[in-house]
């Protein structure tokens, strides 16, 4: 083999050694490129779960807000029963439901003051809102008051 066969044999092997470790470092580029988005987007999806639980739960703490307000107005009516009823369009995924209580004073006398507590539920999501406030309720605004015995989850 003359001198410049062997060089050129050398310099061949060299570049090929220099191919294959340039493939290499683009390799391991992308894996940790892939790697790095994987995190990220799971990061993401995490970070748009929780804002729509807490949009549902702001929204249902609203509407429990609203149905308190409507209570002491004499809109709607706040019964003992137990029973959910449904928001109006464009809230018709949300259900809602009061527990009415009579407020005493230590030594056991009834105040004009009534406990209520409004349920505000969400049909498709698992997000239950509740809200109590000491109200003074108008005449019209009780159907059947009597202590709520069993609170509903």
């Amino acid at each position: 083999m003359t001198r410049f066969q062997r060089a050129s044999f050398v310099g061949a092997r060299c570049h090929r050694s220099r191919r294959a470790a340039v493939l290499l470092e683009v390799l391991l580029a992308l894996i940790l490129f892939a790697a790095a988005a994987a995190v990220v987007t799971t990061a993401f999806n995490a970070s748009l779960t929780s804002l729509d639980r807490q949009k549902l739960g702001f929204q249902a703490l609203n509407l429990a807000a609203s149905v308190i307000a409507e209570v002491q107005l004499g809109i709607r009516s706040a019964s003992a029963e137990n029973s959910a009823r449904p928001f109006e369009p464009p809230f018709e995924d949300w259900t809602w439901e009061t527990a009415v209580t009579p407020t005493e004073t230590t030594s056991g006398d009834i105040t004009g003051l009534t406990r209520l507590e409004v349920i505000v539920r969400h049909k498709n999501s698992a997000t239950i809102q509740r809200l109590a406030q000491v109200v003074k309720l108008p005449a019209n605004a009780t159907n059947n008051l009597a202590p709520a015995t069993n609170a509903i989850e």
